[in-house]
């Protein structure tokens, strides 16, 4: 099974920047990247870690864009799309 960190910004009772994950995703964390697809960007293989950091630098790269737009989310749309979990 394959453990793949979250290097996307924290999102407060969501997830916290560099939580590991094993077996699946949580429940809040789930919904948000099943409405926000561009999440799911922000999960790494921890085996990728040091590659995806450097590539997290570079400008226009998916990494900084993923970051970027989640970083955009406002508490209220987090909110919105986690509620009920």
């Amino acid at each position: 099974m394959t453990n793949n960190m979250y290097i996307g910004p924290s999102i407060r009772g969501v997830v916290k920047h560099g939580s590991v994950f094993s077996g699946g995703l949580p429940a809040r964390l789930e919904k948000l990247a099943g409405a926000k697809p561009i999440v799911k960007n922000l999960m790494v293989p921890v085996s990728e870690l040091a590659d995806t950091i450097r590539l997290s630098n570079e400008e226009g790269s998916a990494i900084a864009v993923a970051y970027d737009r989640v970083s955009e989310l406002s508490e209220a749309e987090i909110r919105k799309i986690t509620e009920g979990v």
